[in-house]
């Protein structure tokens, strides 16, 4: 037991070890097998967000790491349990979160990542060495439901052989959640664990294949789950790109009627919706993450999205819907000679000069633009685009 007394809260001062924090998680499991009545983290984050909020309306914009990283969200949770019936037992957890982990949502992901190493211990255990940038050493597929697919894969982020949905779940966890802080994943981190899934694969010198990246295709019969219609990726902050190149550009794409070319209020998902003429060809396409050293993920990044236009095309899907905030991507399809991404809106979400954009892939231009280009060559165009954005600042 791993707990703090009520008596002394925050005097917990043990160095703790893996073993210390899993006995912690194995408690939390505990406690919420011996109740319904509360669901867990999810309830919890929901009821301190709206306590917070509450108490501090300024805090109420941005996302929810800038929320519950801020001190006097911290200071607030230390000192003031939920005003609610929620057993005290999580306000005590809310302690060692902050604690031991810096904040709740943090805690949140180690538990999560806790559960998919847990529930794969029985399995296997393995390791290999990093994989080269040789993309003829590389597989890749688009899984329909990768909740059925049994085989076992390795990762970069443990040396527990993992099933297919826990392997992408982990990755998922490890580059979004911990190291980038969307922690407004962790209420949706099951589309991590089911439908259709890009996947890229080094099968080379490792007893099972090593997955290195990975992405969520959403259909259009999915799109209830869309990050696109998401009340926080619309409304107030956003502000409109689409212009009439960009309009006429998508109209061309043979996926529109031309009611796109008239209609003023584009900018609304319903709006826009009602201009798809072949829904079957359109999908979202989330999540896209690469693994490994930053020197791996720069030759990832340009093999991943060269072979997901080519299996998003083979798989009958001709435009993605998408959401970004890395420069590097943005810069490369400015340096690409012809169009195959357009951007529709942009938000700076927590008010720090980092713009995340709503866009478009036209999936076979850009990996037809891909195809064009040698990880040398496409290496070459990324640094002289830098080169060049760098040298026209005023400094």
């Amino acid at each position: 037991m791993y707990l703090p007394t009520s008596e002394h809260p925050q005097t917990d001062n043990r160095i703790w070890n893996q073993q210390h924090i899993d006995n912690f998680f194995i408690e939390i499991e505990l406690q919420l097998q011996k109740t319904s009545e509360f669901s867990g983290f999810a309830e919890l984050v929901n009821r301190r967000k709206q306590d917070i909020t509450q108490a501090y309306p300024e805090l109420a914009h941005g996302n929810l790491a800038a929320l519950f990283e801020h001190p006097r969200a911290i200071e607030h949770t230390l000192k003031s349990p939920i005003p609610a019936m929620i057993p005290k037992f999580w306000h005590d957890v809310e302690i060692i979160a902050i604690e031991k982990f810096g904040n709740l949502l943090a805690c949140w992901a180690a538990y999560e990542r806790f559960l998919i190493l847990q529930r794969n211990q029985p399995l296997s255990f393995a390791s290999c060495p990093p994989p080269p940038a040789d993309e003829y050493s590389y597989q890749s597929e688009i899984v329909d439901r990768i909740e059925i697919d049994h085989r076992l894969f390795l990762t970069l982020h443990s040396h527990i052989a993992l099933t297919l949905s826990d392997a992408i779940s982990l990755i998922n966890l490890d580059i979004f959640i911990i190291e980038q802080k969307w922690y407004e994943m962790l209420f949706c981190l099951h589309l991590s664990q089911r439908g259709s899934h890009f996947i890229l694969y080094h099968t080379k010198n490792t007893p099972y294949p090593l997955l290195v990246s990975t992405a969520l295709i959403q259909h259009w019969q999915e799109r209830e789950n869309w990050l696109t219609f998401d009340p926080f990726f619309q409304g107030d902050g956003w502000y409109s790109c689409l212009s009439n190149e960009t309009k006429m550009h998508l109209y061309k794409t043979g996926l529109f009627y031309n009611s796109i070319m008239q209609h003023v209020e584009l900018e609304f998902e319903s709006s826009f919706s009602e201009c798809i003429k072949n829904t079957d060809a359109v999908c979202e396409v989330l999540r896209l993450t690469v693994s490994g050293s930053k020197n791996l993920r720069f030759f990832l990044l340009y093999l991943c999205q060269k072979l997901l236009m080519k299996q998003l095309v083979k798989y009958g899907k001709k435009l993605s819907f998408t959401i970004i905030e890395q420069p590097i991507m943005l810069n490369l399809y400015k340096a690409l000679d012809r169009v195959c991404y357009l951007n529709r809106s942009y938000c700076d979400i927590n008010q720090e000069n980092v713009l995340t954009y709503k866009g478009f892939w036209l999936n076979e231009e850009l990996g037809n633009a891909l195809s064009e280009y040698n990880y040398s060559e496409y290496k070459f165009l990324i640094t002289g685009r830098r080169k060049k954005i760098e040298g026209t600042k005023v400094v």
